[in-house]
């Protein structure tokens, strides 16, 4: 995963897995294939040049919101890596959150919605995390976490009505 986060500068960039991980930072999906093609007869800097405008371009209109920082050169890995930590710490270590195909992540990059012109934005970070808990498919209500706030609650349920809480 470390290499993933080296952004690879088109004076670099010699191989397939160069193109993949480039692609990778900027989570603009593409096939091996097209990867394959595009490195099918060499890949000279001016070819990188090229490969890395086209990624950071469709990256800025795949992901609107994000488009400024993009731009600016920021890689996309890097600017929804806080989303990724967040669905770490709240599902396991070993979650990898999908943010290019998988509509339950890809909700983070444009589930909120900007005060001021009422476009779509990123979500919050804590609207994030009740994205998280209120998605069936991330299974939050599995976790350790949602366990043991869930008993929490019936114990306090319990208490207020003078019940007996043996065995929580």
């Amino acid at each position: 995963m470390a290499e993933d986060n080296k952004q690879a500068t088109p004076e670099k960039i010699h191989t397939v897995a160069d193109l993949r991980s480039m692609a990778h930072d900027y989570a603009v999906p593409m096939s091996d294939g097209t990867l394959e093609k595009i490195a099918q007869d060499g890949l000279t800097p001016e070819k990188a040049k090229a490969f890395e405008e086209y990624i950071k371009t469709t990256a800025q209109g795949l992901y609107p919101t994000l488009a400024p920082q993009i731009k600016a050169g920021i890689p996309t890995a890097y600017l929804i890596d806080p989303y990724r930590q967040v669905a770490k710490q709240m599902l396991g270590e070993d979650h990898e959150p999908d943010f290019t195909t998988d509509p339950k992540a890809s909700a983070a990059l444009s589930g909120g919605v900007d005060p001021a012109t009422g476009r779509p934005s990123p979500m919050s970070l804590d609207q994030w995390k009740g994205h998280i808990k209120t998605t069936p498919g991330f299974g939050y209500d599995q976790t350790p976490q949602a366990q043991e706030t869930a008993q929490s609650a019936v114990r306090g349920m319990l208490a207020e009505m003078g019940q007996p809480q043996e065995g929580m």
